[in-house]
C-alpha cells in the first residue's frame, strides 16, 4: 500500500524512491546490458543512466569527474578489442588491421563495462545505506546480513574520500606525478593504494570493536525503529525496470543491432 508524501519534501528523483525500487532498477540495467545482443539497448541504457543521474541531483561535471577512470578503462577495452580481433571484413589494413567485427565487439565491451559500473555508482550515490538496510530487513532477511551489506556500501564513499585526501597530500608534497612506466606505477601503488587499504583496515577494525561493544548479534532478531513505505513516486523506477526487461526481450526476439 502506498502512502502519501510529506508536503514540502523536495528531494531529487531517485533519492526519495524506495531502496528496493532502486535495486530493481539496477537489476534491470544489468539484465539489459548482459542479455541484449546488440549495441542499441546498451547505448540506450547508458543514456538513461546519465539522464537519471542528472535528475537525481548530479551535475554533468561531477558525474564525469567521478567516472573518469570508468571512461578511460572503457576506451582501453575498446582499443584492445579493435586491435586484437581480426575476424570480419577488413576496414583498414596498414600498420594495424581494423575489422568491422573488432569495432562492434569493442563497442559492445566498452558499453557493457560503462553501463555496469555507472549504474552501480548511480545506485550507491542515490540510495542511503540505512534505508536500504531497513528495506532488506523488512523482507525478512536477518539483520546480520543486512548490516554487512550496508557496511559494504558505506565503505564506497569512505575509500573515495580517503583517496582524495591522499592525492591532495601527495600534491602538496610534490608526489603527484603521472603514471608513464612500471616504476611510476609501482610508486603509485606504494604511496596511494597501500595508505588507502591501511585506512580501510583501521576503519573496519574500529567498526568491529564498536559493534562488539554494543552487543551486535547477541539476539537473533532486531526491532526496526522505522519501516520503509512505498509511495507513488516509486512507480518511476519500477516502470523503468519493466521497460528495460521488455526492451531486452524484444531485442533478443527480433535481433536488434
Amino acid at each position: 500500500m502506498m502512502a502519501p508524501r510529506v508536503r514540502g519534501e523536495r528531494e531529487a528523483l531517485l533519492r526519495q524512491t524506495h531502496p528496493l525500487a532502486n535495486l530493481l532498477l539496477l537489476t534491470g540495467f544489468l539484465v539489459a546490458v548482459l542479455a541484449s545482443p546488440g549495441l542499441a539497448v546498451r547505448l540506450g541504457a547508458l543514456v538513461l543512466i546519465i539522464l537519471l543521474a542528472l535528475l537525481s541531483g548530479e551535475s554533468a561535471r561531477s558525474f564525469l569527474r567521478k567516472g573518469r577512470f570508468v571512461i578511460s578503462f572503457s576506451l582501453l577495452l575498446f582499443v584492445a578489442q579493435v586491435l586484437f580481433v581480426t575476424d570480419g571484413r577488413v576496414i583498414v589494413h596498414s600498420l594495424v588491421t581494423l575489422t568491422d567485427r573488432g569495432l562492434v565487439l569493442g563497442a559492445q565491451m566498452a558499453l557493457r563495462f560503462l553501463v555496469i559500473v555507472s549504474s552501480s555508482l548511480l545506485f550507491v550515490g542515490v540510495t542511503a545505506p540505512d534505508r536500504l538496510a531497513r528495506a532488506i530487513m523488512g523482507l525478512g532477511v536477518p539483520y546480520r546480513f543486512g548490516s554487512v551489506f550496508v557496511l559494504a556500501l558505506r565503505f564506497v564513499p569512505f575509500f573515495r574520500e580517503e583517496y582524495r585526501t591522499i592525492r591532495e597530500a601527495q600534491h602538496m608534497r610534490g608526489l603527484d606525478r603521472p603514471i608513464r612506466n612500471l616504476r611510476a606505477l609501482r610508486r603509485s601503488i606504494r604511496y596511494t593504494l597501500l595508505p588507502v587499504l591501511t585506512a580501510g583496515f583501521v576503519r573496519a577494525d574500529s567498526i568491529a570493536i564498536s559493534m562488539k561493544g554494543r552487543g551486535f548479534g547477541l539476539y537473533p532478531k532486531r526491532t526496526l525503529t522505522r519501516r520503509e513505505r512505498w509511495h507513488l513516486i516509486d512507480l518511476v523506477p519500477l516502470g523503468l525496470f519493466a521497460s528495460l526487461l521488455g526492451v531486452t526481450l524484444l531485442a533478443r526476439r527480433w535481433t536488434w543491432p
